[in-house]
């Protein structure tokens, strides 16, 4: 190559990579709490809070060092010295004075799920930093939320900026299996702490992100009500050779179920989901949100089955999912009893009571139903609040041309202990999440982009100095 080539192909060079440099260095200096977040994140996703068991305070712990290290006073609370909440408010300067600005409540979980160690290809609870990842057990659902609470009141500590209302940070057990010895029990046992709660964001939200580009964001406003069950079956024990006429146990749950599992739940558009296709088919444009406003009644079921994914079908029936199986100790022995969990999702204006009576009729004498977990229907959280109002402005301006809608969310959250109180919360995700990466959430390999996560943390930072602070 000439002298001048080679000049030339340099010169190509420096004007590709000096910008990328320059942007690198500028993201540095202008959010120096990125690393720090990022290495709280890891060492949190590194303490094992499988629920169940729970060992929650474990997490606990570590969440209170991370914040007194900063200055800011935290306390563990409940009853269980393994399953304990971690506690830490900043007050505002008309602490316990002012009427108006009521307190934003920033809610987390501590527990996650299972992981069953052969199924994943990271350690779980290593977390692992590999290929543009950060893996781990709750890398989404949602020990990197709690951090980016965490970081939003390191953020607010460290500025020394007057704040306009008391922000309280609340990370809590066992939410993965209803929240009663968690936010319930919480509530019951400390209402003081809450008396002056105005708004709780939590988990629960999602977002359509293509890439690295975000289209809309789903803010959960209302959810799915929960009814979980537990289906025994009784019989006599005896050697495998010698089964009874009914079969024993086991068999006898096997019929129960099909059963179950043969109870209709037909498509039915409710006003609040039709309130929600509405608002996300606006938020999805004209071409990607054409699917959702061609539901209406009467339904169309072959067109609904075709055309739309299984959470937006999910939203139109009540769902009836048999989970857990649980009999015998051999394979030549007749077990004296059997039994089965089932997770069921009413909709919002659904009755818990009906269901569960359809359940036991469909069991009939073949079992016993015991109630495991059980909601009514609660209002729903308005879309017309300063938090709301606050969340849709600093999602939008963080990614140019992307919409922000209301949602009914198909899991269960904390939040409803709120909405049930009559207190507005807002579940969002706040994190970049592409769809196969969203896969991950109570599976296998779980995992969220380093990149996603860090620009996350900034955005949470971002809305609650914005509500909390002034911007």
């Amino acid at each position: 190559m000439s002298r001048r080539g080679a000049g030339l192909v340099l010169a190509i060079a420096f004007a590709i990579l000096a910008p990328l440099q320059c942007r690198k260095a500028e993201g540095v200096a202008a959010d120096p709490m990125d690393a720090e977040a990022e290495e709280a994140f890891i060492g949190y996703l590194r303490i094992d809070t499988t629920n169940p068991p729970g060992n929650e305070t474990a997490g606990a712990q570590y969440l209170g060092e991370l914040l007194r290290k900063n200055g800011i006073e935290a306390k563990l609370l409940g009853p269980d010295p393994k399953r304990q909440a971690i506690y830490a408010r900043l007050e505002s300067s008309s602490h316990g004075s002012s009427k108006d600005d009521k307190a934003l409540l920033l809610l987390s979980h501590i527990d996650v799920v299972p992981a069953v160690t052969e199924e994943w290809t990271k350690p779980p609870f290593g977390g692992s930093v590999s290929g543009g990842y950060i893996w781990g057990r709750g890398a989404i659902d949602m020990k990197s939320m709690t951090i980016a609470h965490l970081m939003s009141l390191v953020d607010l500590k460290r500025r020394g900026k007057p704040l306009q209302r008391d922000v309280i940070f609340l990370a809590t057990p066992d939410e993965e299996l209803g929240g009663r010895n968690g936010v319930r029990m919480l509530l019951e046992k400390h209402p003081e702490l809450f008396a002056d709660v105005g708004f709780v964001l939590n988990e629960g939200g999602y977002n359509e992100t293509i890439v690295d580009k975000v289209l809309y964001w789903a803010v959960e406003t209302h959810q799915k009500v929960p009814l979980w069950l537990r289906i025994t079956s009784e019989g006599m024990a005896g050697h495998g050779a010698m089964a009874g006429e009914d079969g024993g146990a086991t068999a006898k749950l096997v019929r129960a179920l099909a059963r179950i599992d043969a109870l209709e739940t037909p498509y039915r558009f409710s006003p609040d989901i039709r309130k929600m296709f509405e608002e996300v088919s606006r938020a999805k444009g004209e071409h990607r949100g054409r699917h959702l406003r061609a539901v209406r009644e009467p339904l169309d079921v072959p067109r609904i089955e075709k055309e739309l994914g299984a959470g937006y079908r999910n939203l139109l029936r009540d769902t009836i999912a048999i989970t857990r199986i649980s009999a015998g100790t051999t394979v030549n022995v007749i077990p004296p009893r059997a039994s089965a969990d089932v997770d069921i999702r009413l909709l919002p204006d659904s009755s818990s009571e009906e269901m569960r009576k359809r359940i036991e009729d469909a069991v009939g004498k073949d079992g016993k139903v015991e109630v495991l977990l059980s909601s009514e229907p609660v209002a729903a959280s308005s879309s017309d609040t300063e938090l709301y109002r606050v969340l849709a402005k600093v999602l939008r301006e963080s990614e140019p041309g992307s919409q922000v809608a209301p949602v009914v969310g198909v899991g269960t959250t904390d939040s409803r202990y709120f909405r049930a109180r009559g207190i507005p919360a807002y579940g969002i995700m706040p994190f970049k999440v592409n769809y196969y990466d969203a896969d991950s959430v109570h599976g296998a390999d779980e995992r969220i982009r380093a990149r996603f996560f860090v620009e996350g943390v900034q955005l949470m930072r971002r809305i609650v100095r914005e509500l909390c602070a002034g911007g």
